[in-house]
């Protein structure tokens, strides 16, 4: 997950540029106020400068290692041991650049569920990084706004995202869900459905999106549509599924249709 800019060094984290004002404040006391041996000033310093001369290299070793312990645990589906091994991190939390440190912060906790957390995170991370954020902080900054549907934001990050790329793995997906959420752009958005990546991938993605189009045809008062649509998406399942059939649920209601089955 490294990019360049991580690797030409993004201001380092405030932790190691207070190393070096606190082992001066430290020898001052000591020689001073406590007034010890000129030697025990050296015995503070010079582990301090070490420290401070190390950290660099210490924060890129345990960045790279939590990357790759990411990769392993997200692969075998062990997200929940996600948090844990952040914590374990020390180099990368105390020594890599806010930045980075903030970024892989964010994807804990957007894999963990905690859109909210989540997003202050990309946030912050999308600040640090400046004007040229990676497209991946982007997308995750995205992603957890469409998850706590903040769909205004959402629809103008995944419109820049698509603008710079042309085609990513879900964008078209969540971008047309936020726009029928808003009940705008539908036509658009049944548009953006059909160009989906990975709109034909499995039986389960192929209904999913038939729920989705159905909420748009039913929010665009073509009812008969919406039910044919809702008939063939019986493979449709888990939460997005159960989302938008309470979506549709709504939409039909609302335009006065036949509620669904």
């Amino acid at each position: 997950m490294a990019s360049s800019s991580e690797q030409s060094g993004v201001r380092l984290a405030g932790a190691r540029e207070l190393l070096l004002p606190v082992a001066v404040i430290a020898c001052l006391c000591v020689y001073y106020w406590a007034h010890a041996p000129w030697w025990s000033m050296i015995a503070i310093a010079l582990p301090i400068s070490v420290l401070y001369g190390f950290a660099p290299a210490w924060a890129a070793s345990s960045t790279a290692s939590f990357d790759r312990d990411l990769v392993r645990l997200l692969s075998t589906g062990r997200r929940e041991a996600l948090p844990a091994r952040y914590a374990r991190a020390i180099g990368m939390r105390l020594f890599a650049p806010p930045a980075v440190r903030t970024e892989r912060h964010a994807v804990v906790a957007a894999e963990n569920g905690l859109s909210r957390e989540a997003r202050a995170s990309y946030r912050r991370a999308l600040r640090e990084y400046g004007p040229q954020a990676p497209l991946r902080v982007l997308l995750g900054y995205a992603h957890a706004s469409y998850a706590l549907g903040d769909d205004d934001t959402a629809i103008t990050v995944y419109r820049n995202l698509l603008a710079q790329t042309g085609s990513l793995p879900g964008v078209q997906r969540n971008l047309a869900h936020a726009m029928v959420r808003r009940g705008e752009s539908l036509r658009e958005a049944l548009t953006l459905i059909d160009s989906d990546p990975q709109s034909s991938a499995t039986p389960e993605r192929k209904a999913e999106l038939d729920l989705l189009r159905a909420v748009a045809h039913a929010k665009l008062g073509e009812r008969e549509r919406a039910q044919a649509l809702l008939e063939q998406s019986g493979a449709a399942r888990g939460e997005h599924a159960l989302e938008l059939r309470a979506e549709l649920h709504r939409a039909l209601e609302n335009a006065g249709g036949p509620r669904p089955g």
